[in-house]
């Protein structure tokens, strides 16, 4: 959950505030232009997806020197090459106002831009009296995903933190206790990929701070830090598509000679079994997750890991809520809540967040249902 004030806890509890979308633009660490009202915003994130968290918005300048912000080069101050939009929310209510941090986001496009202009009083150039751009906007993801390997390579360092923070040249904010990196890991053209290859061992996903530093979010679920209460609306959703019943991990041996490290486990009862008693396949069939790693490198470790896996990837995580409510600002990626459910007499149940996205006056939050 995003850290803010008491104060703008109650504001959002009592219900009765003011939205405003405000951003700077930055290129190079340096401010271009600050304190930008954004029209028809719309952010979201995704801990499904490699890049989390995109966005859109338009940009309205009205300026008093008739000088237009659409871009024609790049270079220009709103071209998409290497500008940052630190998009936040101010709240209000009453006297009191507070800003809060939502995300710093990469100029992905500039879909749309417009100018309008009026004749010159003394037959010069039109003057520019108002002028909009839209812009799509992703996360630092984006921009580490560009920028792929040239050939293939290994860890510069056995330190987790310090190999991801040469990965992505980002600030590192450590989340979850470093571990020592074996040096037989491989990576391939996708820093991202080879993000996950570091994290992985660690049970955590690669995150990024409103503020745009490299972080962790571990899978396992931590203890709940508010309760969704304030609910318009939480149809549940079951799908089949995100549950395993057998799991097949494959590590990498540190002898090129030797024989290949894979180790399987499987679901044997039960309505997620596998096959029947007699050997035939069972109503539900076979469903393989599966895993590589070049850090498992004993036979041991992949059995281990399988044996691990298998319940993760078992469980019904496919059991997902989407939960309308007001405009709430604090909801993160990983965050557990307790959810108040209006449908069945206030009844409590813990859920994790997996998906934000504000739009307009509501939040929609989707969450998976712990157990």
């Amino acid at each position: 959950m995003r850290e803010v004030s008491q104060k703008l806890r109650e504001v959002l509890d009592d219900g009765l505030y003011d939205v405003a979308w405000t951003a700077d633009l930055i290129y190079d660490g340096a401010p271009r232009a600050q304190n930008l009202l954004l029209d028809s915003p719309r952010f979201k994130w995704d801990a499904s997806a490699q890049i989390q968290a995109t966005g859109s918005c338009t940009i309205l300048w009205d300026d008093v020197f008739a000088q237009s912000i659409v871009p024609r080069e790049i270079g220009d101050m709103f071209s998409p090459f290497g500008a940052e939009l630190q998009a936040d929310v101010l709240i209000s209510a009453g006297d009191f106002q507070e800003r809060i941090s939502m995300g710093r986001f990469v100029l992905d496009s500039v879909p749309e831009a417009v100018e309008y202009a009026i004749a010159h009083p003394h037959g010069g150039v039109p003057l520019v009296v108002e002028s909009t751009v839209a812009l799509d906007l992703a996360d630092y993801f984006l921009r580490i995903a560009r920028d792929s390997f040239d050939y293939p390579s290994s860890p510069k360092s056995t330190s987790m933190w310090d190999e991801a923070q040469r990965l992505t040249g980002l600030p590192v904010f450590r989340s979850i206790s470093d571990r020592t990196l074996p040096t037989a890991i491989t990576y391939d053209e996708d820093r991202l990929e080879a993000l996950e290859k570091v994290f992985g061992p660690s049970n955590a996903w690669p995150a990024l701070t409103p503020g745009g530093a490299l972080t962790a979010m571990p899978k396992a679920w931590p203890e709940p830090v508010d309760r969704l209460e304030r609910v318009l609306g939480a149809p549940l959703v079951m799908r089949s598509e995100n549950v395993y019943n057998r799991v097949v991990v494959e590590g990498k041996n540190p002898d090129p000679a030797g024989p290949v490290l894979r180790a399987s486990a499987e679901i044997t009862d039960g309505f997620l079994r596998t096959r029947n008693a007699d050997g035939v396949r069972s109503p539900f069939g076979g469903k393989t997750f599966e895993y590589r790693s070049d850090m498992l490198t004993t036979q041991q470790q992949c059995q281990a890991y399988a044996d691990e896996l298998l319940p993760q990837v078992s469980r019904i995580r496919s059991v997902t809520r989407r939960i309308t409510e007001p405009f709430n600002p604090l909801r993160e990626l990983g965050d557990v809540l307790v959810l108040v459910d209006p449908t069945r007499q206030g009844q409590e149940t813990l859920v994790r967040v997996r998906g934000v996205e504000h739009a307009g006056a509501e939040t929609v939050t989707q969450v998976e249902v712990g157990e």
